[in-house]
């Protein structure tokens, strides 16, 4: 039998979500290789996946890992393919000052559907698919072409990506429920103003949501990044009446096929602790406990006490501390994130994905200190 110390970091995970004891975890959210050196592969032998290769983008994640020595959880795409043309968009890049402009476009029976968005620094939408009550229904017809997609070519994709991350962690995507889609300033008057329109293409997002599920699990992920926004975008009213079934059936199915789930709010959560939601759902793991100005809990502590013991934390280092901050300071924020989850179930993470160019002498000592 092997010692604690000699676990594999998806062991450690695996009983971490099944409750049981592990030695002390730290986790960043990490997707790519940020750090201020350039990439290495940090094991021995020749990297397998170098710049160029079709999994580099999985290899930046298991190298992160490796390089600062943190317990990892990994993020990938779903590589679902639909197997009717129509079911897929054209898409066109141009360049523009500093950027570029990427315009998608699905034909439907019903009129053309198109999306404009210019990436600089960040994303700015140009043009949305949404404008209208006729741009619902065209989605939803579009959605459920997509329905239709190569389950075997899936599932044999996923499996490809579980291989390649090993025993380094458990393997995740991003999911949210079907409102998430829309969670915006013109979303909430749509909403209001064409109900139907909007349910239908809502409701053709759960059957096609429903079908993936089963993919996913017989792909070998072992986890969900279940995304859902708190009081920075959405009210206890719209959680309750957009968001809560589609969450409750996910999770139920999810989990009955063996899944877990690692539910990310980063914004404002402290009325939807008070309100109960997390306990409620009771996520195997949650996170972030942000405090102000990114989010508005009183404090770590004040979160921590609050949500049900069974739930594993995870958080709450500030972005701005690990890639700004002195050695020392990482340390001592490290430390002061101990404190205030003294006794209960918790890794030692971060706001939300390490930023660019963050320094990998913080990173060794944010995962030291984390572990002494």
């Amino acid at each position: 039998m092997k010692t604690k110390t000699e676990l594999t970091g998806l062991e450690k995970w695996n009983l971490l979500v099944s409750g049981q004891d592990v030695p002390k975890m730290v986790s960043p959210l990490c997707d790519d290789w940020s750090l201020d050196v350039p990439y290495y592969w940090p094991f021995e032998g020749a990297d397998p996946h170098p710049p160029g290769h079709k999994h580099h983008w999985i290899g930046q994640q298991i190298a992160m890992a490796g390089a600062c020595g943190y317990d990892p959880t990994f993020l990938c795409g779903v590589p679902f393919t639909p197997r009717k043309p129509e079911a897929h968009a054209r898409v066109t890049t141009t360049a523009i000052d500093d950027g570029t402009e990427v315009t998608t476009v699905y034909d439907t029976p019903y009129g053309e559907l198109k999306s404009i968005l210019q990436r600089k620094t960040s994303a700015h939408e140009v043009k949305s698919f949404f404008e209208c009550a006729d741009d619902y229904r065209r989605m939803a017809w579009v959605v459920r072409q997509q329905t239709d997609y190569d389950e075997d070519a899936a599932i044999a994709a996923g499996q490809e990506q579980r291989n390649v991350y090993g025993s380094h962690g458990p393997m995740g995507t991003w999911w949210h429920p079907p409102c998430q889609g829309i969670v915006s300033e013109q979303g909430f008057y749509h909403l209001a103003d064409w109900p139907d329109a909007v349910e239908e293409y809502f409701a053709a997002s759960r059957e096609m949501m429903t079908r993936q599920l089963g993919t996913l699990r017989k792909a070998g992920y072992d986890y969900l990044f279940y995304c859902v926004s708190s009081t920075e975008m959405i009210s206890p009213a719209f959680f309750e009446q957009y968001c809560a079934r589609d969450i409750e059936e996910t999770l139920a199915k999810w989990r009955g096929m063996g899944g877990w789930i690692l539910w990310h709010s980063c914004g404002r959560i402290s009325k939807f602790i008070e309100n109960g939601y997390y306990n409620r759902y009771k996520p195997e793991v949650f996170e972030t406990m942000s405090e102000p100005p990114v989010g508005d809990l009183p404090s770590l502590a004040w979160g921590r006490e609050r949500l049900d013991r069974a739930i594993v934390t995870k958080g709450n280092v500030p972005l701005d501390i690990l890639l700004y901050g002195t050695e020392q300071q990482v340390r001592d924020d490290v430390a002061r994130v101990r404190r205030q989850t003294q006794g209960y179930r918790h890794v030692v993470g971060l706001s939300d994905d390490i930023l660019k160019n963050t320094p990998l002498v913080n990173m060794r000592a944010f995962v030291e200190a984390a572990r002494e």
